[in-house]
């Protein structure tokens, strides 16, 4: 019988398949690494509301300001050598 720690190890040990790229309007980008393409696309969702927004940026050195404008979003499918082992 498996306990939640096993079931939680189990999804640990899973590589990180797909990447979700947020793109802002100064050029930074923010990627979010996941398990499976559905849990990309969930993820993507919530980025995708974003878009045309300003948000504060989470950036140390503020060079483009306090705001910042979300522009796109994109999910892609690592290589296999690119893969993030858990």
């Amino acid at each position: 019988m498996f306990t939640a720690l096993d079931r939680i190890a189990a999804a640990r040990a899973t590589p990180l398949t797909h990447r979700v790229t947020t793109t802002f309007a100064d050029g930074a980008e923010r990627a979010h690494h996941t398990r499976s393409a559905g849990t990309a696309e969930l993820f993507a969702i919530g980025e995708r509301r974003k878009i045309g927004r300003d948000l504060i940026s989470r950036s140390a050195d503020l060079t483009a300001g306090p705001l910042v404008r979300v522009v796109s979003v994109a999910i892609t499918e690592l290589a296999a050598d690119e893969r993030i082992a858990a």
